[in-house]
């Protein structure tokens, strides 16, 4: 999702380059949104799906007594959430320097270019909000990975070799 929201930032401003950003949250307010949302959830925060993956990670690594794992996994968080913020006060809130007026799409391709990002954080606030269901079915999904005979019962109709 980040990289198709850096792909309309580069065609609403012509770079990459955050040094030459800014001003795209007053001239594309629903894309900073379309941003922050993913970029939170890359960080870790409740209530999106990140949070329950770094929380698993977490419970998982106390539960064995791995302290470290459970250090760099909280610090990887906060570095992320640092590096995401950098981008999007960068990008989005920042005053521009220069306004490349020739560069700004229509209304309506600006809207198709944000569409199927829309889709994916909506997927993204989705699995967060309904993240024991996900969770469940993750661990359903791997328990079978482990024991194949089910599988491979219902595929040949005889057990496995």
């Amino acid at each position: 999702t980040l990289f198709l929201v850096s792909g309309v930032v580069q065609r609403l401003s012509g770079t990459y380059e955050l040094s030459e950003l800014g001003g795209l949250y007053r001239r594309a307010p629903v894309l900073a949104v379309l941003f922050l949302i993913p970029a939170l959830s890359l960080a870790g925060f409740p209530p999106f799906s990140g949070f329950f993956a770094k929380l698993a990670l977490v419970q998982a690594g106390l539960a064995v007594e791995q302290y470290p794992i459970v250090a760099v996994a909280l610090g990887v968080s906060l570095l992320t959430l640092f590096s995401m913020t950098k981008i999007w006060s960068e990008a989005f809130w920042k005053p521009a320097d220069r306004a490349p007026e020739h560069l700004l799409p229509s209304r309506a391709v600006l809207r198709s270019l944000q569409l199927p990002i829309a889709l994916l954080v909506g997927l993204t606030v989705t699995i967060g909000v309904a993240a024991e269901p996900t969770f469940r079915l993750a661990m359903d999904a791997s328990a079978q990975l482990m024991e194949p005979d089910g599988y491979v019962r219902a595929v040949l109709g005889r057990p496995a070799p």
